[in-house]
């Protein structure tokens, strides 16, 4: 097995996350499944936690290179905050200079925003205004089943209690089986089950997102 290094997130390891990311980003797939772009897909998934709030991202490494990472949030409510007010605005700003609203893939995607619009208004809007915290976690390919991933989430969970959270959330995309393995042998329990759209190749799929929750005494 190969030795891994686990230690708080670093500025240098910034594009490294960036890329790991992008990597795993759909289903443990790469983003380009479904986006085109991947720097604005960098910034939408991880600019809040690495450039917000640092503190609570834990990094992994092996032979000096970033083989997994847990990027924490400690307060639902700044973060959304952040991202409606500090960082979608400069975002769209450089989707549009990048070309990407003009893309025909993006039609797709934006058709399948639409259809979800209950998820973000409706379904998850007590948890987007709590002061609790969530979770994003994402492992390289050739090193997961190798306690990465249970390993950062521990430090997470260390550094949650330390700052008083009580609960932790990590959504869940309910055909990415692997995961909801994990997150289960973690102690996470399925709280909450929000329909979701995706359009692929001009197909939808209909699927849930499962809100994962772990108790933190």
């Amino acid at each position: 097995m190969n030795k891994i290094n686990i230690r708080p997130y670093q500025a240098q390891d910034r594009a490294l996350l960036r890329t790991l990311c992008c990597d795993v980003a759909d289903r443990g797939g790469p983003i380009e499944n479904f986006f085109p772009d991947r720097e604005v897909a960098a910034d939408l998934l991880t600019r809040y936690y690495t450039d917000f709030e640092p503190d609570s991202t834990f990094v992994a490494l092996c032979d000096n290179q970033l083989v997994g990472y847990i990027n924490g949030c400690m307060d639902n409510r700044r973060h959304g905050l952040a991202m409606s007010w500090l960082l979608m605005p400069p975002l769209l700003i450089k989707a549009f200079k990048h070309g990407i609203f003009f893309r025909p893939e993006i039609n797709q995607l934006l058709r399948g925003i639409l259809k979800n619009w209950r998820r973000v208004f409706v379904y998850r809007k007590k948890s987007f205004h709590s002061y609790q915290g969530h979770l994003h976690i994402g492992i390289a390919a050739d090193f997961r089943g190798q306690q990465v991933g249970r390993n950062l989430l521990n430090i997470l969970v260390e550094h949650a209690a330390g700052s008083g959270i009580t609960e932790l959330t990590a959504s869940v995309h309910e055909a990415n089986k692997a995961a909801s393995v994990f997150f289960e042998a973690q102690g996470f329990v399925v709280r909450d089950r929000y329909p979701m759209v995706l359009i692929r190749d001009g197909k939808e799929e209909h699927y849930h997102s499962l809100l994962y929750v772990k108790t933190i005494s």
